[in-house]
């Protein structure tokens, strides 16, 4: 099996590090993917001392190191190093979201395939293998990171799922039911990864609670309506547990009861579980005085 050495510059391996992380795949993985993709792409150059910067190394693919010399021959590379770090140079200067989509690439592919030719498919997302009615992939602007919606007859709602977290595919000869067309576009054109649109809660803020409003920017749902305290959200309630759990005593829950005693629920656990561990000082401390 034959390993590939490069040295990159420290923004490059930053970068490949973070995605590594971020869609969860090993960095050898990524070198592999990356080789095959830009195969037939125009590659940009880049000048490295090869003296400075970090070691990537990895163990290239059976398909992959078969092929490996000829593509180092077409794309007039003088050593390996420089012909995957002029691949890793290219990949770099794009946007996450369209190096998701170059290393996810025959998953976008797939998908895109499906919904062009009107029909189902059969994914395996989170362990769980599942039908779906494929819509439309949007990318979500807060994460930078693309989902696909559909509708999913396993859970008989509609769903966004990660296109990074689906693991497989397989094509289904049945074509697409469109369940909501409308809801379908209101979707599309109010895009969140949550499905806010249509969902909204209230709630109380105090001036702390509007301040962290107004400071924490990830996952922020849409504010609709301000009265006084009272604060209406375009939000729905895995998006406000998520969010709104960092609030603490700063935000009281009102609406909708269910979301409300969710809340309650959390804070009585939490309560709990500090009374208990007060409780086996106090024992502790006995037991050290006698």
């Amino acid at each position: 099996m034959k390993k590939v050495r490069v040295t990159v510059s420290d923004f490059m391996f930053e970068i490949l590090k973070g995605d590594a992380e971020y869609f969860k795949i090993p960095l050898g993985k990524i070198g592999n993917t990356l080789f095959k993709y830009f195969i037939d792409k125009n590659l940009s150059k880049i000048e490295l001392e090869e003296s400075s910067g970090k070691k990537v190394q990895f163990n290239l693919s059976k398909e992959n190191e078969d092929i490996f010399f000829d593509v180092l021959r077409e794309k007039k590379a003088s050593t390996e190093a420089e012909l995957m770090r002029d691949i890793f140079f290219t990949y770099i200067n794009n946007l996450r979201f369209k190096r998701e989509e170059i290393i996810f690439y025959n998953t976008f592919k797939q998908i895109r395939e499906a919904i062009k030719n009107n029909k189902k498919i059969g994914i395996k997302y989170h362990s769980t293998a599942r039908i779906i009615n494929p819509y439309f992939i949007e990318v979500s602007s807060k994460e930078n990171r693309a989902y696909l919606f559909c509708y999913c007859e396993k859970n008989e709602d509609f769903r966004n799922y990660r296109i990074s977290d689906i693991k497989n595919i397989w094509n289904l000869q049945k074509e697409i039911h469109i369940k909501d067309k409308d809801y379908i576009e209101a979707i599309k054109k109010n895009f969140d990864p949550f499905l806010s649109y249509g969902n909204f809660i209230k709630v109380r803020m105090t001036e702390e609670g509007k301040a962290l409003y107004e400071r924490v920017n990830q996952n922020r749902p849409k504010l609709v309506k301000e009265e006084g305290d009272i604060y209406t959200f375009e939000c729905r309630e895995k998006l406000a547990k998520v969010y709104f759990a960092q609030f603490y005593d700063d935000i009281e829950i009102i609406e909708p009861e269910s979301l409300r005693e969710s809340f309650k629920e959390n804070f009585r656990k939490t309560y709990e579980i500090y009374k208990i561990k007060n409780i086996l000082i106090f024992y502790i401390k006995i037991f050290l005085i006698i």
